[in-house]
Formats: C-alpha cells, structure tokens, sequence
C-alpha cells in the first residue's frame, strides 16, 4: 500500500500546475530514485534472485524476460497513444491544453500504462518480505509515484474531471502493486527457485522503467545533464545503505 498508494497519493494531492522550479525538482527526485532503485536491484534483488535459483542462467533470462514483457506492453500502448507524444518521443501530457478530450485521453493512457509498471513493482516489494529490503524498495517505488501521480491528476483536471474524481482515479492505479505484492508473496513462498524468478522477473521490469521511463523522463522535464550526476549520487547513497543495512 505504501509503495504503490501512498507515492501517487501524494502525487495526486499536489497542484495541477508544475512548471518552472517544480519541473526541476521532480526531475531532481526521479533521476535520484532512479539511481537508488538501480542500486537496490544490482546489489540487492538479482543476488537474492541467483541465491535463490542457485543458477545464473535462470536468473538472466528471466530478468530479460521481465524488460522484455514491459517493453513490448509499451510498443502497445504507444500504438494507442502515439499521436500524443511529445515531439521528443515522451510520453507527457500537455499541461496548458485546453482540448478536454485529448487529455483524457492522455490520462487513460497513464493508467494504463502505470498499472502495468506497478505489478511488477509490486511484485519486488512481495518477493522481498522476507527481508528488510522490502521496505526501503517499498519507500523508492513511492517517491517513484509522485511524479505519476502529478502527472495522471492534473491530466483528468486539465480535461475537465473533478479533482477529488482526478486524486481517486490516479490513486487506484497503485492498487495494482498490491496485487503484485501479493503474487510476489504468495508465490515466492512455494520454493526457493520460484522466489528467484519472482525476484528476477520484477528485477527485469524495474530496470527497463528506470532507463526508459524515470532517467529518460527526468531528462525531458529539464534537459539537464545534473539528471546523469544525480543518478550516479542515487547509486552511491543507495549501495552505502545497503551495506550498512547488512
């Protein structure tokens, strides 16, 4: 609930409109998660996923079976929504547009979108509860949210949606990491091996989110090169409280 809810939540509470300081510190906050979350995934989950499988192989080919699958969802999804890109290619919502229909459009397509990134999150979160990792990915995949949830609000707001209608409808995506935590849970209990192809299956889907969507994403808000150096600060802080947490 924390890490699929509680981030876009907070995301769906803040003001419509960030533009000028408020772009750059949400692309601060995305290339920093992401350098931390890719931290925890290296050091942490694909590990725990080759411990857990006691073979390599399996490891690497369900992590690329993982970006594989999200890779492929977004070549969907980009199909549906490809006459709304951004001309740089990304994938952003045209906050000052007056054309109702065209942002909800745009709104939808989040969703389904982030229900799609937030099973596998979801997923990492479950297949690490038996350990203290869980927490830290759970608190990571959070502030991850923020910005989507910024973005998916203010895209129902601008489209003439109510708000309250808006926070809800940004909010329940995170429901979806609850199922995947749950899944992640559950089936990471039957055997040992099945806790590594949980864990390199979620490992897979949140590298591919991290360079496609969260370093990409915080580059386009700012098209700043401090992204590059706040990432790398994400990995070390994230790799020095890992290894203090052992």
């Amino acid at each position: 609930m924390l890490a699929g809810v509680g981030g876009t939540l907070i995301g769906a509470l803040i003001p419509v409109s960030v533009q000028g300081k408020g772009e750059k510190i949400l692309s601060a906050l995305m290339a920093f998660t992401a350098g931390f979350m890719a931290a925890l995934v290296f050091l942490d989950v694909l590990p725990e996923s080759l411990e857990s499988t006691g073979q390599i192989w399996i490891t690497l080919l369900v992590t690329f079976a993982g970006a594989a699958i999200v890779f492929f969802a977004g070549i969907l999804l980009d199909k549906k929504a490809g006459e709304h890109k951004h001309p740089d290619g990304e994938e952003l919502p045209d906050l000052h547009s007056s054309e109702g229909k065209r942002e909800l459009y745009v709104g939808f397509s989040l969703v389904t979108a982030l229900v799609l990134h937030n099973i596998p999150e979801g997923m990492m979160v479950g297949s690490l509860s038996a350990s203290g990792s869980a927490w830290l990915a759970a608190v990571l995949i959070a502030l991850h949210n923020i910005p989507e949830g910024i973005a998916m609000s203010a895209a129902f707001c601008r489209a003439g949606v109510k708000r309250w209608l808006s926070v809800i409808i940004a909010t329940s995506t995170g429901l979806a990491a609850v199922a995947g935590a749950l899944i992640g849970y559950f089936v990471s209990n039957i055997s040992g091996i099945l806790t590594g192809i949980c864990l390199a299956l979620s490992a897979g889907a949140m590298l591919y989110i991290i360079f496609d969507d969260m370093l990409a994403g915080a580059y386009a808000r700012t098209k700043c090169k401090k992204v590059a150096a706040l990432a790398i600060a994400g990995i070390i802080i994230g790799a020095l409280i890992l290894w203090l947490a052992e």
